[in-house]
């Protein structure tokens, strides 16, 4: 093992972890935290409205971090698979794909983080559809968006790294 190979363990290793920091956050805010913020809502006292704040401060100090090391180590990582010339059209098309809903991500991330909390206490709460469709729906908006599109990410990261080996082997 080389330096080059070691530098890019380390940076695969910490785009692993960036991206696994931000999606396993956003699956313990969606199991974890949220259902216990809803289950004191009665108890509002200013010590548990307290604790949230700081709980979703600090976790978007975390998802701004993981934001620009993913983008850092992701580029890093592409001009290293797509320079030497082995990878067919095929990973360069998943490539696009991952960078899209990478990109997508980005986006809702920094659009949920504009909201101010006059604007919280101005919008409308609405009510949860009837329909199945409308749960549906309901259900993979919002921040649910964000953890679903996240783990589509680790699903066609996994297809990238057997679409290189594959273009190793042949």
């Amino acid at each position: 093992m080389n330096v080059t190979d070691v530098f890019l363990l380390i940076i695969r290793w910490i785009h692993l972890v960036s991206a696994a920091a931000w999606v396993g956050g956003g699956i313990f805010y969606l199991v974890v935290l949220r259902p216990a913020q809803r289950r004191s809502a009665s108890d509002s006292t200013e010590c548990t409205k307290s604790v949230f704040a700081s709980a979703a401060t600090e976790f978007r100090a975390l998802v701004d971090t993981c934001i620009i090391v993913l983008l850092a180590t992701g580029i890093i990582l592409t001009l290293n698979r797509l320079t030497p010339g082995i990878v067919g059209v095929p990973y360069v098309i998943v490539l696009g794909v991952k960078i899209a809903l990478s990109t997508w991500m980005f986006v809702l991330a920094r659009g949920r983080r504009r909201r101010t909390p006059l604007m919280e206490a101005y919008a409308e709460r609405a009510e949860v559809p009837q329909t199945r469709l409308g749960r549906a729906a309901h259900a993979i908006s919002g921040y649910n968006s964000l953890v679903i599109l996240g783990i589509v990410v680790f699903l066609v990261s996994d297809l990238m790294k057997v679409l290189f080996e594959l273009a190793l082997a042949g």
